[in-house]
Parts: structure tokens; C-alpha cells; sequence
């Protein structure tokens, strides 16, 4: 069995590293909390069934290397585990995967997708989903309504996009409810583009809709696409955010009350969906009850509102 985490100073110096410090920071701390030597490490993750050479953990450690394959990433969750640490709260310290493969010089400032939907590929490939980077998103405005019973009534997208290469006739959607009471979205008044194949996978809460632009796109060409998904009776929600798995040049999110309006707001982003959140600021509400958020060169993540009832 592993030591207990040592008191004191080594403590405090962890608790403070994992809110505000990088990856190798909080992983050094740990450790050193815990009394382990990385030989030991190493002993305790085999145990478990992972294997981890001290090379690899000295590199992650010192910031030399850092993980990303998902044996990797697997990892970081056992030392999570043995180190006696929240859950995600070293691999949330990660933040996206840096893009690999034949697009990395192409595709700057990008994550996988599967990083920020990790229930996303099975209903992307149902769909037959193009790869990654087709479009860049030049703009995103949410406009999400919240009925009179705190619920979300239904949000409403549009996105202006730009192709990447081309032909392209068609992209994605994707909608993951947090709230288990939720039904199957509706997608409805869909502007300046079709619709197409819908997956929804119960156990995620994710629905992953194909849109048909309303002509076919070459390299360089932009295109608008809109739409509004509609929302039955569920319990009432306190966030909404975005997704991005890749940058976008300007991101605008408006969340409208039509019953009580909440009693503070704020914005914050965050590395991925189980990450801490960060960069919070106070965000107020007008005479109209909507609460407005615009954000320039959103890197990817996640970016939203909170508020408090």
C-alpha cells in the first residue's frame, strides 16, 4: 500500500498547484505529498495493471514530455487514483490534446474531438462524418431561452463557417443534454441549410444532427448555417456552454430568462467539460433579462455562463 499524504506544507503547496499550477507542477507536488520515489510508482501502477516506465514519469514530472495517447492518459487516472486526488484533476491540468497526423501544420490551434465529446464517435461514424478541419468557424452566436420553471426552453445556433478544403455539402451538430430528465431534442427552424441524419444515444444524452448546406462549398468559400433546437419539460439548469474543438475567431452567447431572473452571472471557460473552471468575470443582466457573453480568438475548450438562482 502506498503512504498516506504527508500534512502540512507539501499539502497546502498541492492543494494550491492543482487550482492554479500546470500538469508537471501538480504532478511533482503529488509526490512529493505522498512520499513516493518514482521506483516505487511505477511498482504500485504495475500493480494495477499499468505500465508506466520511471523514464516516462521523470519526463512528465520535469515537464520534458507530456502525456497524450490514451495508454497515457490512462495512466494519469491511476496516478489520480494512487496519488489520492479528485478525480480529472491532473488530467483536466492537461488541457486539449495537441493536434498530430498529416493536418498539424494545417490545423493549428485544434483538439480531437473526442476529447470534448468522448460519447461522439460511434454517431459520427454512423454518419459517415467528414474528417476533422473541413471548416473554420469565423462566428458562433447562441441565443439559449430559459423557461419560466428554470428548464431550458430552447437554444438557437448560427455559425458562420468557412471551408477549409473543399467539396464540402454537409457538417455536424452536436447537443450533449447534462440533465437526465431530458427527452430527445427537437431540431426544428433550421435556416440556410437541411436537414439531414439524427443520431441520439440515450445512455450519453448526446444527439448529433447532420446539417445539408444549401450548396456545395469549395476551399475558401464561406457558408451560413442556423438552427434552434427545442427542449420538453426538465429540471432547471444553471450553466450553458459551448464546445470547441477548434478556434474560432469570435464566439457570442446570450442566455434569456422569461421567468425569475437569476441573482448573479458570471462567464468562465475551462480546458474540457470535468476541468476547473477559469478566467471568471462578473457578467450582468439588462433590462431585457438576457445576459450577454462575447469572447474574441476562443481557443479550444469550453466557454459559457453560470449563474446563481
Amino acid at each position: 500500500m502506498a503512504p498516506t499524504r504527508a500534512p502540512g506544507r507539501d499539502s497546502r503547496h498541492l492543494a494550491r498547484v492543482l487550482r492554479t499550477g500546470s500538469f508537471a507542477e501538480a504532478l511533482d507536488a503529488a509526490i512529493t505529498a505522498r512520499g513516493l520515489t518514482l521506483d516505487r510508482l511505477c511498482h504500485h501502477l504495475a500493480d494495477r495493471g499499468v505500465h508506466v516506465s520511471r523514464t516516462t514519469l521523470s519526463y512528465w514530472r520535469r515537464n520534458r514530455s507530456r502525456p497524450e495517447r490514451q495508454a497515457s492518459l490512462r495512466a494519469v487516472r491511476a496516478l489520480e487514483d494512487l496519488l489520492g486526488l479528485p478525480s480529472s484533476s491532473l488530467v483536466a491540468l492537461l488541457g486539449p490534446p495537441r493536434p498530430r497526423g498529416r493536418w498539424l501544420n494545417e490545423l493549428p490551434d485544434s483538439c480531437d474531438r473526442a476529447y470534448l465529446w468522448p460519447s461522439a464517435a460511434p454517431g459520427m461514424a454512423q454518419l459517415d462524418a467528414e474528417p476533422e478541419g473541413r471548416f473554420e468557424a469565423l462566428s458562433i452566436h447562441d441565443l439559449v431561452t430559459v423557461a419560466p420553471d428554470r428548464s431550458e426552453l430552447r437554444m438557437r445556433s448560427r455559425a458562420v463557417l468557412r471551408a477549409l478544403r473543399g467539396p464540402v455539402d454537409r457538417c455536424l451538430a452536436f447537443y450533449q443534454a447534462e440533465d437526465p430528465a431530458h427527452a430527445v431534442p427537437a431540431l426544428v427552424d433550421l435556416r440556410f441549410c437541411a436537414r439531414g441524419r439524427q443520431r441520439y444515444d440515450p445512455d450519453s444524452k448526446l444527439f448529433v444532427a447532420e446539417l445539408l448546406l444549401d450548396r456545395t462549398v469549395a476551399a475558401g468559400e464561406d457558408t451560413v448555417i442556423e438552427y434552434e433546437l427545442g427542449f420538453g419539460p426538465g429540471v432547471p439548469m444553471d450553466y450553458f456552454h459551448h464546445r470547441f474543438h477548434r478556434r474560432v475567431r469570435e464566439y457570442v452567447l446570450q442566455v434569456q430568462f422569461t421567468g425569475e431572473v437569476p441573482g448573479a452571472c458570471h462567464s468562465y471557460r475551462k480546458f474540457a467539460v470535468d476541468a476547473p473552471e477559469r478566467g471568471s468575470r462578473p457578467v450582468p443582466i439588462g433590462a431585457s433579462d438576457t445576459a450577454l457573453l462575447v469572447e474574441s480568438d476562443v481557443e479550444p475548450g469550453v466557454c459559457g455562463l453560470r449563474w446563481r438562482w
